[in-house]
C-alpha cells in the first residue's frame, strides 16, 4: 500500500498466528465486535488523547491493587517450590539475544511517530520467554512470549530516567484473556484456588461466558518461537496517534519452521535449547509492525479481549529487527535478565505511552513484582542498563546427558 507522501508501505503478513477460534465470525461472547466486518476502514486515525480512547472507571485502583496483591502471592507460591522468587508474568526464560533494531527510512506521516519519527539503527536485546504463572514443560501448549529494551533512543522519558531506551513486551497471540482488571482478578483467583490442580482450573474457565478467550492460551500451537508471531495485545500511544504492535519472522530459516510444530512427546527443555541451535548457526530477522487505530468501536483500546481485525485494520511495517548468529543461552545473561533487569512497557518515552486499563494494571503490577523478586531474591535494588557494554560477558552454559530425565542436550562445554 502507499502512504500519504507515496511512499510505499509494505503490510505485514497475516494469518501466521493459526489460531481458528479468532476472528472468525463464529464466537458470540468475546473475540470480535460484530456489526462492522462488512464496512471498510475509515481511512482516518485517531488521536492519541480523544474522547473514548481511554475511560477509567469507578473503583479500578482498588481492583488494580488486588491483582497485585495475587500475583505477588503467586510469586510466593513458586518460591515455596523452587526456592527463588521468579517473575509475576513471562517468569520462565527461553534464551536472550542481542541485536540491532532497524527504524525504516521514509515512512509516511502516520507512521513516522516517536522513536520512528527519524530512521536510524539501535542496539537492542531481546528476552523470549513463556508466560503461565505457573512453570510448565516447553512440550505443553502455552502462551509465549518477546521481551525487548532498546538502547539510545532519544526524547522524554515517562518516568524520567536518564538511561536512553525503550521498552517493548509481546505475546504470541493478538488477544488477551487478562483483558481487563476485573477479568483478571477473576481468572486470577480461580488460579489461586486451585494452584495443586490446574485442570480443575481449566475446567472452571472453560465455564466462563468469555470461555474463547479464557482457554485460549492452553490451545496456542506449539510452534518453535522463532517461528512465532508475537503481539502487543494491547495499545500504546504512537506519537499522535495510537498503535498495536506487531512482530513477525523475516528470516527464511525461520519460516521454514512457521508449520513445524514441537510435539508432546519433546523434551522438556525442547524450546529453549531449540532456540539456542537455532540461533548458534543462524541469522534471525523480524520484521516490527504498526497497526494503527480507526474505530473505537470495532478497535475498543480498554478491552483487549477483541482482536483488531487485521485484515481491515493492516499491521504496516516500520523498522526491522536482526539478530547475528550468536548463543542464546549464556548463564550470566540469563541470570543477569532474570534477577536483575526488568523490561516494562511504561519504561519508555511518553510519545509511546501504554493505553488501556491492562496496561494501567501493568504499570503496578509489573512495578510491585519487580520489588518483591529482588527483595526475595536478597538485591536492593534492579539495574537499568544504559548500553550494550553494560550486558554480562558471554561464558558458555554447561550442557549434561541425563540419564533419567527426557531433556536435550545440545553443546558440550
Amino acid at each position: 500500500m502507499n502512504g500519504t507522501n507515496g511512499t510505499k508501505v509494505e503490510t505485514c503478513p497475516v494469518g501466521h498466528h493459526r489460531i481458528e477460534n479468532i476472528n472468525n465470525g463464529k464466537v458470540a461472547n468475546g473475540t470480535v465486535k460484530a456489526g462492522g466486518q462488512n464496512k471498510p476502514a475509515p481511512g482516518k486515525y485517531i488521536k492519541w488523547d480523544a474522547d473514548g480512547v481511554e475511560v477509567i472507571p469507578d473503583g479500578e485502583q482498588e481492583k488494580i491493587q488486588a491483582v497485585s496483591d495475587q500475583f505477588n502471592r503467586f510469586q510466593m507460591m513458586n518460591f515455596n517450590e523452587h526456592m527463588h522468587c521468579l517473575r509475576g508474568t513471562h517468569l520462565k526464560t527461553q534464551g536472550c539475544v542481542m541485536g540491532k533494531f532497524i527504524v525504516h527510512d521514509k515512512l509516511p506521516p502516520h507512521l513516522a511517530q516517536g522513536m520512528f519519527a527519524k530512521p536510524g539503527a539501535y542496539d537492542v536485546i531481546m528476552r523470549y520467554s513463556s508466560l503461565t504463572p505457573k512453570l510448565v514443560p516447553d512440550n505443553a501448549p502455552a502462551p509465549r512470549g518477546i521481551g525487548m529494551k532498546i538502547f539510545g533512543v532519544e526524547g522524554e522519558k515517562i518516568w524520567g530516567e536518564d538511561k536512553k531506551t525503550q521498552d517493548w513486551t509481546f505475546n504470541n497471540y493478538p488477544v488477551l484473556e487478562l483483558r481487563d482488571p476485573n477479568t483478571t482478578y477473576d481468572i486470577a483467583d480461580a488460579l489461586e484456588r486451585n494452584w495443586n490442580d490446574i485442570p480443575k482450573f481449566a475446567e472452571e474457565q472453560s465455564k466462563r461466558v468469555d470461555a474463547d478467550v479464557a482457554t485460549l492460551g492452553s490451545q496456542l500451537p506449539r510452534q518453535h518461537m522463532v517461528a512465532m508471531p508475537e503481539y502487543s495485545q494491547s495499545a500504546y500511544r504512537f506519537g499522535d496517534y495510537v498503535a498495536k504492535f506487531g512482530v513477525f519472522p523475516l528470516g527464511e530459516e525461520q519460516q521454514k519452521l512457521e508449520d513445524s510444530d514441537i510435539k508432546e512427546s519433546d523434551p522438556i527443555n525442547i524450546i529453549s535449547q531449540e532456540l539456542r541451535k537455532f540461533h548458534m548457526k543462524n541469522k534471525a530477522t523480524y520484521t516490527f509492525c504498526a497497526q494503527l487505530l480507526q474505530d473505537l468501536n470495532e478497535q475498543p483500546v480498554d478491552d483487549i479481549g477483541i482482536e483488531w481485525d487485521p485484515t481491515k485494520y493492516p499491521f504496516e511495517q516500520i523498522a526491522t529487527l536482526e539478530f547475528p548468529p550468536q548463543d542464546s543461552w549464556l548463564p550470566e545473561f540469563r541470570t543477569w535478565w532474570d534477577d536483575r533487569i526488568t523490561v516494562n512497557s511504561w519504561h519508555g518515552l511518553k510519545a509511546h505511552q501504554p493505553l488501556g486499563s491492562t496496561n494501567r494494571m501493568r504499570r503496578v503490577v509489573y512495578a510491585e513484582s519487580r520489588k518483591l523478586r529482588l527483595r526475595v531474591n536478597g538485591y536492593k535494588n534492579y539495574v537499568e542498563p544504559g548500553s550494550l557494554n553494560e550486558v554480562p560477558c558471554p561464558v558458555p552454559a554447561p550442557s549434561l546427558p541425563l540419564r533419567y530425565q527426557n531433556a536435550v542436550q545440545t553443546i558440550e562445554v
